[in-house]
């Protein structure tokens, strides 16, 4: 991945931490621009300009970017109001700039920009004559669940399609919610009935909400050859220092079973969880980069 351009210099440090870890976010989905504005409800260009700290992005972006990338919506959401108080830049309609009042604000031009590493479109193909400039407010673009593969946006005129489909999907969201409780009441006879058979994983249903002096304990066990916790049976959940998930617990009960001590097992992928990682990305022969990704959770549940 192309590296970033630097950031404006006028830019407060609380101002250049939030578009730092926005754009870590969007790094660790691996999704393009392009990719970004099908996937939320805001335009190509209007991430760019976010990105970029042209333009503060309104608390809606950042909160959508936040969920596509599994992190905490609320801490980013506290990062965006510092930054806000702050931000000496173009900001969203009806955000005044520290000093001002609304009224003084004036709608400004988008500038054309480019995805880092991207070829410039005026190299490859002649200049398309100038459309008016995208607002920065939600594009009438439908829901997508995150994984889903990179599709244009469809026309307005697609909408009853839309609806149908999404229909459709609620349908068989009901029958595998059904299939599930089948499968629930049937597997335990099925696991009792043979002598050394592994016992099936157990995971944490309820939704994570992360409480500074609670604890969690972990159920340690194996289900075909991979260890578990009890908590989540993530093989690819990208964690980072801004997380807090059910799959921190999982990660932090399989590193402390593992002897990499962290402290406690709160959920928050703080520094002493991320050093405990490097230790095991070292010890087995991965990038040290405290980050949990495919290959150390492949490591951590051996």
């Amino acid at each position: 991945m192309a590296p970033w351009k630097a950031l404006p210099e006028h830019l407060d440090p609380q101002a250049g931490r939030l578009v730092d870890r926005l754009r870590r976010l969007k790094d660790a989905t691996g999704l393009s621009f392009t990719a970004l504005a099908t996937r939320t409800s805001y335009s190509r260009s209007s991430w760019e300009r976010y990105l970029n700290g042209r333009k503060l992005p309104p608390a809606d972006a950042v909160t959508e970017l936040a969920v596509l990338a599994g992190a905490d919506p609320d801490r980013m959401l506290a990062l965006h109001t510092l930054a806000a108080q702050t931000w000496t830049g173009p900001q969203p309609k009806g955000a005044a700039a520290p000093g001002t009042s609304g009224a003084e604000l004036e709608p400004t031009e988008p500038e054309p920009e480019t995805e880092p590493g991207a070829v410039p479109e005026a190299a490859a193909a002649p200049a398309p004559a100038p459309a008016p400039a995208e607002p920065d407010t939600p594009a009438a673009v439908p829901p997508v669940l995150i994984g889903e593969p990179d599709v244009p946006a469809e026309p307005v005129r697609a909408r009853p399609a839309r609806r149908t489909l999404l229909a459709a999907g609620g349908a068989l969201v009901v029958v595998a919610a059904v299939l599930a409780v089948v499968v629930t009441l049937v597997l335990p006879g099925r696991g009792s009935a043979g002598a050394g058979e592994e016992e099936h994983r157990r995971t944490a249903t309820e939704e994570f909400a992360f409480k500074p002096d609670r604890t969690y304990d972990c159920d340690i066990h194996r289900f075909e050859g991979r260890l578990y916790a009890g908590h989540s049976d993530t093989q690819d959940a990208l964690l980072q220092q801004i997380s807090t998930t059910w799959e921190v617990v999982e990660a932090q009960c399989l590193l402390e079973h593992r002897g990499y001590r962290i402290g406690g097992i709160d959920g928050a992928y703080g520094p002493a969880t991320e050093r405990a990682v490097k230790r095991l990305q070292d010890r087995e022969g991965l990038v040290v980069d405290g980050i949990m990704g495919p290959h150390t959770w492949e490591a951590l549940r051996r």
